[in-house]
């Protein structure tokens, strides 16, 4: 199906990230109104509160409007507004309270740690080889240095770059968008591993196979759907998997520049995709001190 087919193919999108405009750019070519909730930009603080939220969703008279929603970050740690999401809303991509399992590095099966893949070592307690991560961390905020809070846990420092695959997994093979390197930015005390940036690489055998051959294995497991992106690290000659982001994220930048219709495919995966470009792209973000 051409995208000139798919322009106002929705009535009521609520689209539900941090950073939004990126898809709200390209949700416009299909959706006739989108409702977006930015934590960065919330002056009403839709998402503080399950109450707050339904008065948002009341206001709006989303329910009322067969609204679908679309997920990329903002609802960490909300597990009330997830289970409301997925109980009253369509969600394009995997049920919003799925996603904690699937991110969850202590419950991937052992199954699917063979090949050259592994994870780092978890702990509940410290070590001076580890790093701390909080249980709803993402774009690096929640991973770094703290050794109090009791929402963290530890997983082992693997030194060296880190990279990421993205692709939009489906009922049948996932489509392989790409492998990117993901930049951090230097010497932030607070937030030491904080998303600051990607570009996209070439990746060399032997290590693209393996990937290759995992990401179809986890897709089928979890029954995984939609743009999908995993971030890991070459150790030891072995893969080591740092986080599975079943959602919309920050390399959708990237290849939302490579083809014209990666929106669509996030929705309704299986559709052609329709490349527009063949170069390597990269973005940064340019971060401000307060």
């Amino acid at each position: 199906m051409h995208l000139s087919l798919h322009k106002k193919a929705y009535r009521d999108i609520l689209l539900i990230a941090n950073g939004h405009e990126v898809y709200k750019n390209d949700l416009s070519k299909f959706v006739q109104n989108i409702h977006h909730i930015d934590n960065y930009s919330d002056d009403e603080h839709c998402l503080n509160s399950l109450d707050s939220f339904k008065n948002y969703i009341k206001n709006k008279n989303l329910l009322d409007r067969e609204t679908k929603v679309i997920y990329a970050s903002g609802l960490e740690g909300k597990k009330d507004i997830q289970q409301y999401i997925d109980s009253n809303f369509d969600v394009f991509g995997i049920p919003l309270t799925q996603f904690d399992d699937i991110s969850d590095l202590n419950k991937i099966h052992n199954s699917l740690l063979k090949n050259k893949i592994k994870i780092p070592e978890i702990s509940d307690t410290f070590n001076y080889k580890s790093l701390s991560k909080s249980y709803n961390s993402s774009g690096g905020i929640g991973v770094g240095n703290n050794i109090f809070s009791s929402n963290t846990y530890f997983q082992k420092f693997i030194p060296g770059k880190t990279f990421s695959i993205s692709f939009i997994a489906s009922d049948s093979d996932p489509v392989i968008l790409g492998f990117n390197q993901l930049f951090i930015v230097e010497n932030n005390t607070k937030y030491p591993f904080l998303h600051a940036g990607a570009m996209i690489i070439d990746f060399e055998q032997p290590y693209r196979g393996y990937m290759l051959d995992w990401i179809k294995a986890i897709t089928k497991y979890y029954s995984l759907t939609g743009y999908i992106s995993i971030d890991f690290k070459i150790f030891s000659n072995n893969l080591e998997i740092l986080d599975i982001n079943p959602r919309l994220s920050g390399s959708y930048r990237l290849y939302t520049r490579k083809y014209k219709n990666l929106m669509f495919n996030h929705m309704k995966p299986g559709d052609p995709l329709n490349l527009k470009s063949n170069d390597y792209f990269s973005y940064i973000i340019l971060l401000c001190k307060k």
